[in-house]
Formats: C-alpha cells, sequence, structure tokens
C-alpha cells in the first residue's frame, strides 16, 4: 500500500488506519502533525452540525429554505434534506462569486449569495454540486443557535475532541503556527509558487462552512470516527444523513458509497482526500500542500483505487 501511496507523487502527509490503529502515518514533505486546508471536506462537519439541530428539533429536514431565507430565488421549493445532497437547483449567476468582494461579516457574505442566487426548477431533485447549498446551511445554524457558525464549530469539535491541530485560516498567526499549518503551493510555469494568504482567507470566510478549517490528519481522522461512529449523532441521525441516491451517492458531506464513504478537497494549494468505511473503522487520510492544475482527479482516482485495494486485503 505504501508503494502504491507512493506512486501518487504526495508532497505532504499520509495516514491509514485498520481498526482504528494506524498502520501507515508517515510525511514526504512537512510532518506527521501538519495541518493543510481540508476544503470541501469540512462539508461533512458541517452536515452533521444541521442534523443535531434536527435532532434537537430546532430544524426539520423537509423545512423550505424560505422559512430562513424567504428572498432567495425558488427558497419555497428547497427543502433542507436538498442542501445537504446537493439537489436543490440552485447556483450563483455565471461569473459572481460567493462572498462580498472584501469582507464584512458571515451575514454580509450571505446576503451577497442571496442577491446572486438562480433557481432553475428542472434541476430540483437532480445533483448538482456547489457550496453555496452550504453556504446558506451555515446561516440557518447561526439563526438557530444565536453563535457565529465558528463559535457552533469550536463548541462541536475543536473543544471535545481536544483538536491540538485545527483552526479556522483566518486564525491569528500565533494560533495557525501552534496548529502547525503550512502555506498552499500551486504550480505555475512548472515551479511551486505560494498561493496569496490574504486571498486564501477571504476565500475561506466565503467558502464558511464548506472550505474554511485547517487540520492535520490525525485530527481530521478523530472528527471524522466521531461524525460516523461517536455520540455526535444517533444511529438513525446517521442512518439518514449518510445514504445518498444514484448516480451520485452524496449526502451530508459524503459520496456514501457501498463500502466506504468519500470525501475530496482542493483549492488554495492544498489536496485532502478522506477514505473511510462505516463507523470510521478503516481511514486513508491524504493531504498535500503542493497542487498542479488537472492532477486532482487523477489523484482521486488512484486513491480510490488503493482504498478498494485495502478493503480487499482486509
Amino acid at each position: 500500500m505504501r508503494r502504491a501511496i507512493s506512486h501518487l507523487g504526495i508532497k505532504g502527509t499520509v495516514l491509514v488506519t485498520s481498526d482504528r490503529k494506524p498502520i501507515l502515518n508517515y510525511a514526504t514533505e512537512n510532518s506527521t502533525d501538519t495541518s493543510y486546508l481540508i476544503n470541501s471536506v469540512q462539508k461533512s462537519m458541517t452536515a452533521a452540525m444541521v442534523m443535531r439541530e434536527v435532532e434537537k428539533g430546532k430544524l426539520s429536514l423537509d423545512d423550505p429554505l424560505s422559512k430562513y431565507y424567504p428572498n432567495v430565488q425558488g427558497a419555497d421549493s428547497v427543502k433542507i434534506s436538498n442542501l445537504l445532497n446537493m439537489t436543490s437547483g440552485l447556483d450563483l449567476q455565471r461569473g459572481k462569486q460567493l462572498g462580498t468582494p472584501e469582507f464584512i461579516s458571515d451575514e454580509a457574505n450571505i446576503k451577497h449569495d442571496e442577491k446572486y442566487t438562480l433557481f432553475d426548477g428542472r434541476k430540483l431533485g437532480k445533483w448538482h454540486y456547489t457550496s453555496v447549498n452550504y453556504i446558506y446551511l451555515c446561516g440557518i445554524l447561526a439563526k438557530l443557535e444565536h453563535k457565529s457558525y465558528e463559535q457552533m464549530f469550536r463548541q462541536t469539535y475543536i473543544k471535545p475532541l481536544k483538536l491540538k491541530q485545527t483552526e479556522f485560516l483566518w486564525s491569528s498567526q500565533a494560533k495557525l503556527r501552534a496548529a502547525n499549518w503550512v502555506p498552499g503551493y500551486e504550480k505555475q510555469n512548472g515551479q511551486y509558487v505560494k498561493v496569496n494568504y490574504a486571498d486564501a482567507v477571504k476565500d475561506a470566510h466565503n467558502e464558511l462552512g464548506a472550505g474554511s478549517i485547517v487540520m492535520s490528519n490525525n485530527d481530521l481522522a478523530k472528527t471524522i470516527e466521531y461524525i460516523l461512529h461517536g455520540d455526535l449523532l444517533t444511529k438513525q441521525s446517521r442512518k439518514i444523513l449518510f445514504t445518498g441516491k444514484a448516480p451520485t451517492y452524496y449526502n451530508g458531506g459524503f459520496y456514501n458509497y457501498s463500502k466506504y464513504k468519500s470525501a475530496n478537497g482542493a483549492g488554495e494549494g492544498y489536496y485532502t482526500f478522506m477514505r473511510a468505511t462505516k463507523h470510521g473503522k478503516d481511514m486513508i487520510i491524504i493531504q498535500d500542500n503542493h497542487t498542479t492544475a488537472g492532477h486532482f482527479g487523477k489523484i482521486r482516482r488512484k486513491v480510490n483505487h488503493i482504498m478498494s485495494m485495502m478493503l480487499h486485503f482486509n
């Protein structure tokens, strides 16, 4: 397995667990406790936070988006469940980006996104991947709990799990250093160039619950296991949230295949690949802070193959 992983050309950190125990934990660059921006892998954590509100009786998966954001186009037709499984029919206007040109606040970002969100009724119930779904879920969480998303994330994951290498990308440099964070690099004209930190922070604010957290492999593994196996959610809630439908099998931030769950992150000079069996018993996490245009899809497919190999020999 290590030979197969080495062929990925990763400049980062690898963790493989079997029966919840590490069997590989090493770095090709950086160190085993380095933290990276996990990008869209964060969606699984946001989804679990949403499901907790359902358990509390504060939210229903059948609630229309209009109950919380009535000004969004098509909001009467879109349910919370549609946002979670990316079947809302929502998207941003072509040429528009998430968030205000300069970050003001989470609320200002969502008001901006409301203005430029389009609804296509023909796509309602059909899978279409866009982070705007999870941005509205973050706003709903804030409305329900009267706290910021960051406050809720810290209370849900960082504090109870005692995560040491987990922070928001916009945190102070001292906190990022304490979390062993490394900047991202993108290959340009044959050389790796450091991504502008200010630009990355702005994008992290714009992505909020869909791409703003830096984590080490160990912290990420602990969090995924907590979501899939811990007491964060009931067994029934996990069954509802982490069951997808064909052809994508996407729900709750994971691609929910028959034998394992998959989540991937890419952006700002980072790759994160997470594969976990039911209840997080066996897991592969690979993170890299050196990216090359056009390589993400190739690596993702190879990681899927490595996970299949692991399951075959277990």
